[in-house]
């Protein structure tokens, strides 16, 4: 339970004292008044401001508050704000697969003001490159978020930023706030706009936050063909019995390569939908759990990120014997690492993007679950950089074929 702070009336002189110079406009609910003693304690005031603009939240009860060690650590190594560049602090947010957060700073002068909400505003456009394509509607959330300065450095991620927007302007009227724009001349915080070359495609700059080196199958793909097992590592042994299951499960004789490409897709996405490693999201562990980059972390220990999902098509694809490639690229105009496949079928290249397929999605049913999975199945080149994939164009091939695309509705083609 928060602490309950009772307020006192201030006087109009005090009023007068933190106004804007600015014509006040009258106000339909009364604005807070801080006692004097919280007036004194920036910390005391940060997490004053900031109960006030969960009071105007209906799910405010969903927030917690960071721990101070944890706050600071978000504000120093997530936001980059300067350490002791802010008074008082309060950050609440809700889960490492829950965009929703609201941080409040106090005891800023202007410059430092401005600083500290161009750092804002940075790392909630980064912050949009975690959830797009793979969770749609929390990145749609931080989009529709905004920053503000003033007297206070605000984020505002949440479900109604009207309400929030509202309560600030209200409540918080003896205040100097407004929505954060980059002062005329100085850079952008964050280049979300990324340039694009002479065809119109969006420019390809390998964000590099992991390590994209796909797993070597080498030894696993070796053993597959000779039935010689003894030599393999561990986990090599674990990820071909799971491949092993697969094939078994998925490939019939006389199949064609899209039938096995299509089974094999399918029992990956299914069998691993929803396993994206959400623990990358958290900022506190941006780079997640281990082996979440390869095929062991995800058919073993049931959890990855793209690089394990794409690596484990590849090997699927290879122990096969369909023609697949992987495609380490980016999303989000290059802010975040992305992966995935194209394969040759008849000659011509298809893309796949067996990750994006296996996001979960609320309130899918046995009709819509289908096309779903299939969003990125067997697709054009085109269709892949029109849906936030960037990758460099010139040394990868370009699929533009359609004969094998499915959408998951109908009967697949032959």
């Amino acid at each position: 339970m928060r602490q309950k702070i009772i307020f006192l009336v201030l006087t109009l002189s005090l009023l007068a004292s933190c106004a804007s110079p600015a014509v006040q406009t009258p106000l339909t609910t009364s604005p807070i008044s801080p006692t004097p003693e919280v007036l004194d304690d920036p910390e005391e005031l940060a997490q004053l401001y900031i109960q006030t603009i969960l009071d105007s939240q209906e799910d405010g009860e969903s927030y917690a508050p960071l721990s101070p060690e944890d706050r600071d650590f978000y504000l120093t190594q997530v936001y980059g704000i300067p350490e002791g560049s802010w008074g008082g602090a309060s950050i609440y947010t809700v889960g490492n697969t829950d965009a929703r957060e609201i941080a409040v700073l106090c005891g800023l002068d202007s410059q430092q003001s401005y600083a500290a909400a161009g750092a804002m505003e940075t790392y909630r456009q980064s912050r949009m490159s975690d959830f797009a394509g793979y969770f749609p509607q929390q990145a749609a959330l931080v989009e529709r978020g905004a920053v503000l300065k003033g007297n206070l450095a605000v984020l505002l991620i949440c479900t109604d930023l009207e309400a929030a927007r509202n309560v600030v302007e209200e409540k918080l009227s003896h205040l100097v706030i407004e929505p954060f724009e980059p002062e005329e001349g100085s850079p952008e915080p964050y280049d979300w706009t990324s340039k694009v070359n002479d065809k119109g495609w969006k420019l390809f700059d390998p964000p590099n936050k992991f390590d994209m080196t796909p797993y070597d199958t080498t030894a696993i793909k070796e053993a597959w063909k000779t039935g010689e097992e003894g030599e393999l590592s561990e986990k090599d042994a674990a990820i071909l019995a799971k491949c092993r299951e697969a094939l078994d499960l998925a490939i019939k004789p006389g199949m064609t390569d899209f039938q096995k490409e299509l089974n094999l897709h399918d029992w990956l996405v299914q069998s691993y939908y929803g396993c994206y490693d959400r623990t990358v999201h958290d900022p506190m562990t941006p780079m997640g759990r281990e082996d979440n980059l390869n095929p062991y972390g995800l058919l073993v220990r049931g959890y990855g990120i793209c690089l394990a999902y794409t690596t484990t098509f590849q090997l699927l694809m290879d122990l096969a014997g369909v023609e697949c490639i992987t495609v380490v690229g980016a999303s989000s105009d290059s802010s975040g690492d992305h992966a995935w496949n194209m394969v040759k079928l008849e000659g011509e290249w298809y893309c796949v993007d067996p990750t994006w397929n296996a996001t979960y999605k609320e309130g899918l049913t046995e009709e819509t679950m289908w096309p779903w999975q299939h969003r990125y199945f067997n697709v054009t080149s085109d269709h892949m950089r029109q849906t936030d994939h960037q990758w460099d164009y010139e040394h990868v091939p370009e699929a533009t074929a359609t004969r094998f695309h499915w959408d998951g509705t109908g009967t697949p083609p032959q």
